[in-house]
């Protein structure tokens, strides 16, 4: 059969002829040696109800850029910046160097721990599926880690001026560390059991259980939350909890979003379970 391939506005782009028992990836396939590629789900094409001389409008997406490089870059940003920030004080801050306190220690070590670890998940453990995201969308994602993060905490934190503030008890700084690494090892196996839900160069979807998942659809989003409530309650910048705020604001769309999905995708689906935080949201 034939098929006209078009805009959106109805302009013709081109005639491709394909058999009629094609499937979605042979016209995937047929268009990106032809053309410049185009995103379409799987299936036959005549379950969509194509036939002859049927009319596909296409949205050109513009240039593209991988999840997983986006997640690179993103957590690439404050390995570099904090670094700078914590080791050379004299570019910005335009004073004399002092010994830094032990929260100023602590936090650009657990800084930089978290972002290292992450930039290994990205790289080794999540596993993406083949949609991309738009290059002109980069500068929105690493605005929040390299702006809000690395210099919005790492500038009032690292600064010579900054001081240790104490909120409730004299040991609360060792029990907010302790936490911090729990919730990093509680976020590594939400993502191993993410990974092993998917196997390798499929749309496989299946249900999260333990390691918080029994509570909540996201129980990567929840401990990921958890990690950045204690850097602030340890730092205690205003800087760090604007950035807490941010972080609860996405990761609260994000999770309701794919809790949705749950619910819809599997019928017997736990309705008790909650979005991102346990028995509240």
């Amino acid at each position: 059969m034939n098929i006209l391939l078009k805009q959106s506005n109805g302009a013709f782009i081109e005639r491709i002829s394909i058999a009629d028992d094609a499937t979605v990836d042979d016209l995937r396939q047929l268009f990106y040696e032809k053309s410049d590629g185009v995103k379409l789900v799987e299936n036959r094409l005549s379950d969509y109800g194509i036939t002859d001389d049927t009319s596909l409008y296409f949205k050109d997406l513009g240039v593209q850029i991988s999840w997983r490089l986006v997640f690179f870059l993103e957590y690439l940003g404050p390995l570099l910046i904090l670094p700078l920030l914590y080791h050379f004080p004299g570019i910005f801050y335009r004073t004399n160097d002092v010994p830094k306190n032990n929260v100023q220690v602590f936090t650009f070590v657990m800084l930089m721990f978290h972002f290292t670890k992450r930039e290994l998940e990205s790289l080794f453990v999540h596993r993406f599926s083949r949609s991309t995201m738009p290059i002109r969308n980069l500068f929105i994602n690493c605005f929040h880690y390299w702006i809000l993060c690395a210099v919005g905490i790492g500038y009032f934190v690292f600064h010579p001026r900054y001081t240790e503030i104490i909120l409730l008890w004299r040991y609360e700084k060792i029990v907010l560390i302790i936490l911090f690494f729990y919730f990093q090892f509680m976020t590594l196996m939400t993502h191993l059991t993410l990974r092993n839900l998917r196997p390798k160069g499929t749309r496989v979807r299946g249900i999260p259980n333990n390691w918080g998942f029994q509570y909540v659809s996201c129980a990567n989003y929840f401990w990921e939350l958890m990690i950045w409530v204690v850097v602030a309650l340890f730092t205690n910048t205003i800087s760090s909890y604007i950035f807490v705020f941010a972080v609860g604001a996405i990761l609260s769309q994000w999770a309701m979003s794919k809790h949705r999905k749950y619910i819809k995708e599997f019928s017997h689906y736990d309705r008790r379970r909650r979005a991102l935080i346990p028995f509240i949201y």
